[in-house]
């Protein structure tokens, strides 16, 4: 059985294109801001979140504290993907406990690798 991946991006077009990226390799779901990412994480408890920051109604990094505070998702990975290139927005999605960071633009083939790695990782 696939793995699933659970997508939480604002940008329709970003969304379908990491659900093209995925698809083939994982259950891909999207949730169109943070308080629907938390309500489908919770549901789906997926193996992998693909958050990105700057979302309506709850920001990435206060996505990110709550799956990290729910025991029952401790198992889920977080790559945190944004527009902000800044060290010090890497530093913070980190030590608020993603397990890896992609800034957009990415390449389709970094999107899959950071999946796997973060899943080996387990």
């Amino acid at each position: 059985m696939k793995k699933s991946v659970l997508i939480i991006e604002d940008e329709k077009h970003i969304a379908e294109a990491q659900s093209l990226i995925l698809g083939e390799f994982y259950r891909v779901h999207h949730a169109p801001d943070g308080e629907k990412g938390i309500e489908m994480a919770n549901r789906l408890k997926p193996h992998v979140v693909i958050l990105d920051i700057m979302l309506p109604k709850m920001s990435g990094y206060e996505v990110c504290r709550k799956i990290r505070g729910n025991a029952e998702l401790k198992g889920t990975k977080i790559v945190m993907v944004t527009a902000k290139n800044q060290q010090i927005d890497e530093e913070e999605g980190m030590g608020i406990g993603a397990d890896d960071y992609i800034m957009k633009p990415f390449e389709a083939d970094e999107l899959r690798h950071v999946v796997e790695q973060v899943l080996d990782r387990q």
